[in-house]
């Protein structure tokens, strides 16, 4: 086996890094200039060779068309693609060809095979970009150990100044592409992030587009020429921009030469103009650190210093920027531009609680003599990151009128991390299949998120009573990657899962659940469970109650049913108004006995019932009594008129309970029944099973 290096697969420009087999210090690996980074640049040429790097970056910048770059912003994105003669290429291959070229050159100038790497990406990238970036790894023939963020990593090699006490640190990550701003808590043993946001679609790229309308702007009103339709000279123009960025970092003004056509000449461009033009974009940076401080519910005087990372923060706004909103300068002790790859090298000969790997060849640890001792890596700390995105699915609402994301674990918690969710899955004969849909983003609209994958969930097995308990379990990796594994609590057995492509057209979830594809159009459902509270039910009666109405309510779908709780006995209460929310509903069980209604039997429960439904299309009472009520002539009189307005009357009755009374109320003869206080529960069962047979289109019971 080879060695583990740490590589940070930028936008703009790239790095490779190991450990000194010596010292234990991470150190960058030169490229064949003897530069610290590559540029992330691909030229294809017509005999089939792939430039890259500096090579590739000067037939860009001399307008070569065949050339790629930038394609870390469009990573996972299937839509997506690179036409280079006549061959198509997703961001993706390009990752793939660009990474396989860097470790072959890294391995030529250190003489070691490299096998293995963290790679790292922008705090913000989505499940679906990490997976592509791994991937990407893997194309090139390194076995991916870690996706890690590229503020944690800075965070790393800012722990190589080993500072004393604790540290609240800002990480302002703004590199070619993408923004990433990260808080983290560092000592000597550890780090913690906090919390992370960003944009990574904005990046040194867009102030480079900015000076270069600005100069396409300028030779149109000086010169009277239009340049904007020449691709060749807008990859001109983009690169004289960036150059032109650099030199502002350490001038006042620079002179822009133009050589278009016959046009000869310059455009002055000062720190002034370019702020004024590019104010935008800071504002942005801005507006998102602003937004990352709010949701950790900290201010810029919690921050004890701020590290920039990244090719362009060496821009004067940007320090200008940290200096007057910390109050401070920039922490120093960091290279902005290696950083990221340094702390990616101690990240990959390192476990997550901070102990050094054992071994990765048979030579020693970085190589040389089989009898030489482990050196012990500088800046090694446990690490804790926290997810940038909150982890849903696609739901229900609690009224069932519309899909949301339903939020199962929030932004800025720290990973790995999983919780699980129980889904009442009605079973038949054969083709029992349970879609997800997983999304990750703060919207509530299903589509304004990330959808990540729709999982389907398979060899679900037909169960009596026929509504099934199915534990999904989501979980966050500590690379930031979703996992989903599912298993069915009645067999106790996991479930296989199958990822299949998203739908194109996904507009159903802006409509109404009934309507999705696929879905057999139930009727909606109310249930009243209707409960006698008299003195007689103290004790066991009442604790078998509540067991039976639990059991009751697991066998429901709260996709097209809700389910209320009236209590009587001297009088009526409303436990819960119908609702599709089960966890509210199991509440309300657990604490019926804190209802007050009195200890008689001269309330009748069915007006004050009637009055709680909506407008379903199905609609039942359930009734439960353990003895005979006072006043019996007028329940029987209001529990007809529920039976004229279509609302069926289930009754079941246990110990002094008269059968002949609950024949009365109850809509027909077999919806009345007397059992004993042990069979509750499978009393209940058997009322689940009926009406969810009637809601299916089948007998009733």
């Amino acid at each position: 086996m080879g060695i583990r290096v740490g590589i940070d697969l930028g936008t703009t420009f790239s790095a490779v890094a190991r450990i000194n087999p010596q010292t234990g210090k991470p150190e960058i690996i030169k490229n064949g200039y003897e530069e610290s980074t590559t540029p992330s640049v691909l030229s294809f040429q017509p005999d089939g060779t792939i430039l890259y790097g500096e090579e590739a970056k000067n037939m860009q910048s001399m307008g070569d068309i065949n050339t790629a770059s930038f394609f870390k912003r469009s990573m996972g994105k299937a839509s997506v693609s690179f036409d280079i003669r006549g061959k198509s290429y997703s961001p993706t291959d390009l990752s793939a060809i660009f990474l396989k070229k860097i470790k072959e050159e890294a391995e030529a100038q250190t003489g070691d095979t490299i096998d293995a790497a963290v790679i790292t990406v922008p705090a913000y990238f989505t499940h679906i970009e990490r997976t592509a970036t791994k991937e990407a790894g893997k194309k090139a023939g390194l076995d991916v150990l870690a996706i890690i963020n590229e503020p944690t990593a800075a965070a790393f090699a800012y722990g190589l100044n080993e500072k004393e006490g604790q540290q609240t640190i800002m990480i302002y990550d703004l590199g070619g592409g993408t923004f990433d701003v990260t808080i983290a808590r560092v000592n000597k043993n550890e780090i913690a992030v906090l919390g992370s946001d960003g944009n990574h679609e904005l990046g040194g790229k867009d102030w480079d587009d900015c000076i270069a309308r600005y100069l396409a702007a300028q030779v149109k009103d000086q010169y009277g020429v239009d340049v904007t339709g020449d691709p060749a000279m807008v990859n001109t123009l983009l690169v004289a921009a960036e150059t032109a960025k650099k030199q502002l970092t350490a001038r006042d003004s620079v002179k822009v030469p133009i050589s278009y056509q016959d046009v000869r000449g310059s455009i002055d461009l000062s720190n002034e103009i370019f702020e004024e033009i590019s104010q935008f974009l800071l504002g942005t940076t801005k507006d998102v650190t602003e937004r990352l401080l709010a949701s950790l519910n900290i201010g810029w005087h919690n921050i004890d210093g701020v590290i920039l990372v990244g090719g362009s923060t060496r821009m004067r706004m940007i320090h200008n920027y940290v200096r007057t909103m910390s109050g401070k300068p920039p922490l120093r002790g960091v290279n902005v531009d290696e950083a990221v790859a340094l702390g990616a090298a101690i990240r990959a000969n390192i476990t997550l609680t901070g102990e050094t790997l054992p071994p990765a060849k048979s030579g020693g640890f970085f190589g040389g003599k089989p009898e030489q001792p482990l050196v012990a890596i500088q800046g090694a700390k446990a690490v804790t990151d926290a997810t940038a995105h909150s982890l849903g699915m696609i739901s229900i609402s609690e009224d069932g009128q519309k899909f949301v994301n339903s939020k199962i674990i929030h932004k800025n918690t720290p990973i790995p991390a999983s919780q699980a969710r129980d889904f009442s899955f009605r079973t038949r004969a054969k083709d029992n299949e349970l879609e997800v849909y997983v999304l990750q983003g703060e919207h509530q609209r299903p589509l304004d998120n990330t959808i990540i994958n729709k999982y389907v969930i398979t060899d679900i097995r037909q169960t009596k009573p026929p509504n099934s308990i199915i534990n999904v379990t989501y979980q966050y990796t500590s690379d930031g990657v979703i996992e989903v594994s599912a298993m069915q609590q009645e067999t106790g057995k996991r479930l296989p899962i199958r990822i299949e492509p998203i739908p194109d057209d996904m507009s159903w979830t802006d409509g109404h659940p009934n309507n999705a594809p696929g879905q057999s159009r139930m009727p909606d459902v109310e249930i009243i469970l209707v409960i006698d509270l008299s003195g007689s039910m103290d004790g066991k009666p009442i604790r078998e109650a509540q067991k039976a109405m639990h059991g009751f309510v697991a066998q429901m779908d709260s996709s097209f049913t809700k389910i209320g709780i009236v209590a009587f006995a001297t009088k009526t209460a409303t436990v819960i108004k119908p609702t599709n929310d089960y966890r509210a509903v199991k509440r309300a069980i657990d604490n019926i006995t804190s209802v007050k209604v009195g200890s008689g039997t001269s309330a009748e429960p069915f007006t004050r019932s009637f009055n709680e439904l909506g407008d379903s299309e199905v609609q039942y009472f359930i009734v439960l009594t353990d003895g005979q009520w006072w006043g019996e002539a007028n329940a029987i009189k209001q529990a007809k008129k529920c039976h004229d307005a279509e609302v069926d009357v289930m009754a079941i009755g246990f110990g002094d309970a008269d059968y002949a009374f609950l024949k009365k109320i109850a809509s027909v003869d077999e919806f009345a029944s007397l059992t004993n206080l042990e069979d509750l529960g499978g009393s209940f069962s058997k009322i689940a099973q009926a009406i969810g047979d009637n809601a299916g289109g089948q007998k009733k019971w």
